[in-house]
């Protein structure tokens, strides 16, 4: 198909005047929400019973080994820029769900002799783990050796990673592997938190994946090219929802202030948790764009909202400096948004409390 520029522009504009008023009304919806669960009662009920989970366990030997540096993803929302890519490129391509894991299929590119494929994803509401294999066209292996944590060295250049319909912002992180060092292919495991727009989180919607020039780090040499070229491959995410609501609905003192904290969601790769806190940032001037010492601590005190889970081998996942997104409110109050992706596999059998701010909200 072949438009004019105005009537690419019409369709545009039509796009964005469509999802605007989608938009408001989910906004609407949402406020009115907020305003339910703020109503709610100030105290915790106790609840103790198994969480009933389908746990994603074939990918928890991706997600024990060892990250490689974090990453931040931010970004505009591109639903416009989607939808007008899958009418001239195509839909993405679709993902069967086979014991709780998302198969996409057919998700794949290739470049200059490699093909990059999206093999499996699982998550909940707002944090999702995707595995892709990166595989040599001639059949041999990549000559790429471990580093002691026994990750490959491995990066993708420039404005490189996945995107994801209504997100709105984020952080993870990835690193690379090896499962079978005689074969041609190796592993990218990305293991990131997504915020939306519209609040009812990723999954059913498109992930748009791109990639450029495949490098080593090496710590003599610095960053050098593997592999030039682009990868560009979409697919929608559909996975079992592994999402545990846990009580919310009660007020918590901690780092000298209260909050409300409105809703927790814990899933055997991740937590989120949404709170007003009792106070705003009490910014200081800084004029050299970066951040003293003292904004610093003022975001700590809002944003550091203490979240540990427990685990039966008496591992504790602290989630108190994860990654948070904020937004002053008119009454004096910050609303946070917190989420992380656990560096370990917490099946729901293993874990045995969730405590916030010295509050248990859940025990076994």
């Amino acid at each position: 198909m072949a438009f004019s520029e105005e009537t690419a522009d019409l369709m545009a504009n039509d796009l964005a005047r469509a999802i605007a008023e989608h938009r408001t009304r989910e906004a609407d919806a949402a406020a009115a929400t907020a305003a339910q669960q703020r109503a709610a009662s100030k105290r915790a009920p106790r609840l103790k019973k198994r969480w009933q989970l389908v746990a994603a366990a074939s990918l928890a030997g991706a997600l024990v080994v060892g990250s490689a540096g974090a990453i931040a993803a931010t970004g505009a929302l591109t639903t416009v820029n989607g939808l007008l890519d899958d009418m001239f490129n195509g839909a993405p391509a679709s993902t069967e769900v086979i014991d709780a894991i998302g198969r996409p299929i057919g998700a794949s590119a290739s470049c200059n002799g490699v093909t990059v494929t999206a093999d499996a994803v699982v998550g909940d509401r707002y944090n999702y783990v995707v595995v892709f294999s990166i595989a040599r066209d001639d059949g041999e292996p990549f000559d790429v050796a471990p580093n002691d944590a026994g990750t490959l060295p491995l990066m993708f250049e420039g404005p490189s990673g996945t995107h994801i319909d209504w997100m709105d912002g984020g952080g993870g992180s990835i690193h690379f592997y090896d499962a079978d060092p005689s074969d041609n292919a190796i592993q990218m495991v990305e293991s990131m938190s997504a915020d939306t727009f519209n609040g009812k989180g990723i999954i059913g919607n498109t992930a748009r994946v791109h990639l450029e020039n495949l490098s080593v780090l090496d710590g003599a040499n610095g960053l050098h090219t593997l592999v030039e070229g682009t990868w560009d491959l979409k697919f929608t995410m559909n996975y079992d929802d592994t999402t545990v609501d846990l009580p919310a609905g009660f007020a918590v003192d901690y780092n000298g202030l209260s909050a409300d904290v409105e809703s927790i969601a814990i899933s055997p790769i991740g937590i989120t948790v949404d709170y007003t806190a009792h106070d705003v940032m009490n910014w200081q001037d800084q004029g050299d764009g970066k951040m003293s010492d003292r904004n610093e601590a003022e975001m700590d005190r809002i944003l550091n909202l203490p979240i540990l889970i427990s685990l039966a081998d008496g591992t504790v996942i602290d989630a108190t400096e994860s990654g948070s997104s904020s937004r002053t409110n008119g009454d004096g109050t910050t609303s946070v948004h917190k989420t992380l992706v656990f560096d370990v596999f917490a099946a729901p059998e293993n874990v045995t409390s969730v405590s916030i701010a010295g509050t248990e909200v859940w025990e076994r």
